[in-house]
């Protein structure tokens, strides 16, 4: 499962640019240092039916504690909890440029995590409504399971199992939530779907809380004929990246998920095609269609907040207890224990301080090259 945000307001198309996966990359674009969010948007919109309240410009989100920017770093994190009922302040950026074919890389010295923490950096297709452009999710994870990349798209999609696992073994972390139908991108969300996307992960897929304790490079490079993504540890940022000269090709040891859409032509016809150019973007959201559902699934979240109650229906729920709700199936905020741990309207849970020591992402610079 992963978010089906509204689709951001067109963007122009960037100029036609030529095949890489040859190295001959330059800087084309820069986020960093106290000017760090001049080239995103705030957007508002939570296509996941959860707990954020999203603010809508770098003015708000400064003066709100969300977004800070300095010479060295920049924070994006979870805010108080908000005026609005159920919701906590929080949030959710998008670069304002758009890009096709590229190589993007960014440091990350920590990632959110926690209890009904949605964290995700993903790319979204631009000028078209979700997921006929592509979805990328690069980081996407909630409470204390591991993160999964996957690609999320409208169109006939399935990804050839060899060409997958050239780089190693990578299998669909959403083969049973499919049916079976293994590295099948088609997308559709509803309470009883089948068709949740293509999830090809290197193996074991990690925590929030392990990658926070694992800062290093997330790239990202698309060329006409596939999509790769690397973690490359700060220990290992090779000399390449750091000139401002990289050369993905001799990244492989780094590769953490492949989609080979053009050696999968078969299956997935007009690869070039499977992505619209791509906006990036970077949210702390809460509970909604994901976190919410299986709060249940995780020992520590569900010993987390109000009593969680795994028997318990809409209609038998005793006092002080809470259960899982999917509000996909039905809106109920006022009992689903996600959203109470979350929004903590009593300040019983110790939730701002649980949040402010986790739920964060601290980025040292984010980098596109074409």
């Amino acid at each position: 499962p992963v978010h089906a945000p509204a689709p951001p307001a067109p963007v122009p198309a960037p100029a036609p640019a030529p095949d890489r996966g040859d190295g001959k990359y330059g800087l084309d674009w820069e986020a960093k240092g106290t000017n760090f969010f001049e080239d995103f948007d705030f957007l508002t919109s939570d296509g996941n039916h959860g707990a954020s309240d999203f603010v809508g410009s770098y003015e708000d989100a400064m003066q709100a504690g969300v977004a800070v920017a300095s010479g060295s770093h920049a924070i994006l994190r979870a805010g108080s909890r908000s005026s609005h009922d159920f919701k906590r302040v929080t949030g959710k950026i998008a670069t304002k440029r758009s890009w096709k074919h590229f190589l993007a890389a960014v440091r990350f010295t920590h990632v959110p995590y926690g209890c009904g923490v949605w964290p995700a950096f993903f790319t979204l297709g631009v000028g078209v409504e979700w997921p006929s452009g592509g979805e990328m999710d690069i980081l996407e994870y909630v409470n204390d399971q591991g993160s999964m990349t996957s690609f999320h798209t409208s169109k006939q999609c399935k990804l050839d199992p060899a060409q997958v696992n050239k780089y190693g073994p990578m299998p669909d972390a959403n083969l049973v939530s499919n049916n079976y139908s293994n590295y099948n991108c088609l997308t559709k969300y509803c309470a009883s779907c089948t068709s949740l996307g293509c999830e090809p992960n290197k193996m074991p897929l990690l925590t929030g809380q392990q990658w926070a304790n694992r800062p290093g490079v997330f790239a990202m490079e698309r060329t006409a004929s596939f999509a790769k993504l690397f973690f490359i540890p700060d220990a290992d940022v090779p000399g390449d990246l750091s000139a401002g000269e990289p050369t993905p090709e001799a990244w492989d040891r780094w590769i953490i998920s492949y989609y080979p859409f053009g050696d999968s032509a078969a299956t997935c016809p007009q690869p070039d095609d499977i992505m619209a150019p791509q906006r990036f973007i970077l949210q702390v959201a809460f509970c909604g269609d994901w976190a919410s559902k299986v709060w249940g699934d995780s020992p520590t979240c569900s010993r987390t907040g109000p009593t969680f109650n795994a028997r318990a229906t809409k209609n038998n729920l005793q006092p002080g207890q809470c259960r899982a709700v999917d509000p996909l199936a039905e809106y109920a905020p006022q009992q689903d224990c996600c959203t109470q741990f979350i929004t903590d309207a009593d300040g019983q849970y110790q939730t701002d301080d649980y949040l402010h020591e986790r739920a964060f992402f601290n980025i040292s610079w984010f980098k596109v090259f074409t």
